[in-house]
């Protein structure tokens, strides 16, 4: 944290939430299916971007090194340790595991906000829509874990 209040990550300011708070809300507000809907359109997007971004600024980088960044900047957000696994083939599902994540509903508003990020850099970095399937939570890893798979 900067003198002038300012959180940056990976050169870009960001704003410290209690995001299961923040889940918790939203899924009591409008319903945990409209509060997945919801994040789910906004963490997409934000996946989308920050790709396309990140393309702009280093059109060399592999997709490899890519999500290596994208995964680090899970890590320094406080979302947890974020393991991707792209299989050989395009057909089959990717499967994104998160150890000791900031949030562990597997529905709802936090399902979306783990999950809708991801599938929605793949679905940049592929150029295929990918969707959330699976997701589960194990409480004695405290892992998070879910598949993508394109449409």
């Amino acid at each position: 944290m900067s003198e002038r209040g300012e959180l940056l990550i990976l050169g870009r300011r960001h704003v410290a939430i209690d995001a299961e708070a923040l889940c918790r809300h939203l899924d009591s507000c409008v319903g945990k299916q409209v509060a997945e809907v919801l994040m789910s359109n906004h963490e997409t997007r934000k996946g989308k971007e920050d790709v396309a971004e990140m393309r702009r600024e280093n059109p060399q980088h592999s997709v490899s090194q890519i999500l290596d960044r994208l995964i680090e900047e899970d890590r320094i957000s406080g979302m947890g340790i974020t393991r991707i696994k792209v299989p050989a083939s395009a057909s089959d599902p990717v499967t994104v595991e998160t150890d000791n994540p900031a949030v562990v509903g597997t529905d709802g508003a936090a399902k979306a906000l783990v999950f809708s990020y991801w599938a929605g850099a793949l679905s940049a970095l592929f150029g295929k829509e990918h969707e959330v399937t699976d997701v589960i939570y194990d409480q004695r890893s405290n892992q998070l874990r879910g598949r993508l798979v394109s449409r």
